[in-house]
């Protein structure tokens, strides 16, 4: 007969049982819904266990423990694995108020070297182990927290990898602003000469682009306004824009997150295109950008019309958040902005709002 590999939820269901066993398999759900991979540690150390690995993209996000036999007492258990996600007070303070209780500080066993200083959501803590926060026997009100600890490291693993790839493509010479003519005309079919007279630029506006890259829509838009600013999470790709926006001496550009970027002015017209689909949380981006534009105000925003969940570039597979046209009217219907134009082209649709 054929043996069969048993999965976490078999082990579930063989050895938990009542709330238990709903809370782990619904974590579990949870985590398969959101492409987290599960490796079981059949390592010299845990190969009489129940111990899985949690991956997403390669990269650790935590660890499960289902009926230790060296802890009697803890049906299943759950590490989180360290990431810098876990410092931002920008939470909520439920969940926050959990994390508080589950905190994995050092118990003086040797294996953590007596633990280190970590800011935890905003506040500081000493002798926390490596995994920052343990969970034994999670019950309801922990599966909140749980999924949060998940949620950020995925954001924090998918935001580097995109800083990785945009920094790869200017190492491979790849400069939207150089291609030849009829890239440049395939790129139009996202934001060409339209996208951009819905602007409606002139001298004594104020421009933010989010999501500038190498300065391919920017040589475009900054010759037409007072003063155009750029913002991109690439390093990389931001050197490159200051070389081709050169020639300008209205341009600013920030190398950062828009999300939590801290900006000391307002602007006249906001524009994003191709951007979108690297940003999760569509409905904090759109209203941090109505907060951003002065009254009568202009938002020009493209998004992609493709669904996939992740852009294969052969060498590497980046993980997107697709955009939906419906879900963008309403997240504009939340703020104080007034969806003016919707329109489509052959590859995006296209929204006009103003403040």
């Amino acid at each position: 007969m054929k043996n069969t590999i048993m999965q976490i939820e078999d082990y579930i269901n063989k050895f938990l049982t009542d709330e238990a066993k709903t809370i782990a398999l619904d974590f579990v759900s949870f985590l398969r819904e959101n492409d987290i991979e599960f490796y079981k540690d059949n390592g010299t150390c845990w190969k009489s266990k129940i111990y899985y690995h949690l991956k997403f993209n390669g990269e650790f996000v935590g660890f499960i423990a289902v009926k230790d036999p060296d802890e009697p007492e803890n049906l299943w258990t759950v590490w989180s694995d360290n990431c810098k996600a876990f410092e931002s007070g920008n939470i909520d303070d439920k969940v926050k108020e959990t994390a508080y209780k589950h905190i994995d500080f050092c118990g003086k066993c040797g294996s953590c070297g007596g633990g280190r200083k970590k800011i935890i959501f905003g506040k500081e803590f000493n002798k926390v182990r490596g995994c920052t926060f343990r969970t034994d026997n999670p019950n309801k009100e922990d599966l909140p927290f749980l999924k949060k600890t998940i949620e950020l490291h995925k954001e924090y693993i998918v935001s580097n990898d995109v800083i990785r790839h945009y920094n790869s493509l200017i190492d491979e010479g790849n400069d939207p602003v150089h291609d030849l003519k009829p890239l440049q005309d395939y790129m139009d079919k996202w934001d060409g000469k339209d996208f951009i007279d819905r602007m409606e630029l002139d001298n004594t506006k104020s421009v933010l682009e989010i999501g500038v890259g190498t300065g391919r829509l920017a040589t475009r838009t900054a010759p037409c306004c007072k003063c155009f600013c750029g913002i991109d999470i690439s390093a990389k790709t931001i050197e490159r824009a200051k070389e081709n926006l050169s020639r300008y001496g209205n341009v600013i550009l920030i190398c950062d997150d828009f999300l939590t970027y801290g900006f000391h002015t307002k602007f006249d017209i906001i524009y994003s295109s191709l951007t979108f689909l690297h940003i999760k949380e569509k409905q904090n981006a759109i209203s941090k950008t109505a907060s951003l534009l002065n009254p009568n105000g202009i938002f020009v925003l493209s998004i992609d019309k493709n669904q996939d969940k992740f852009i294969d570039f052969g060498t590497r597979k980046i993980p997107v958040y697709p955009d939906n046209p419906e879900n963008i009217k309403e997240c504009i219907k939340n703020t104080d902005l007034c969806l003016t134009q919707q329109y489509e082209t052959e590859n995006a649709y296209i929204f006009i709002a103003k403040k």
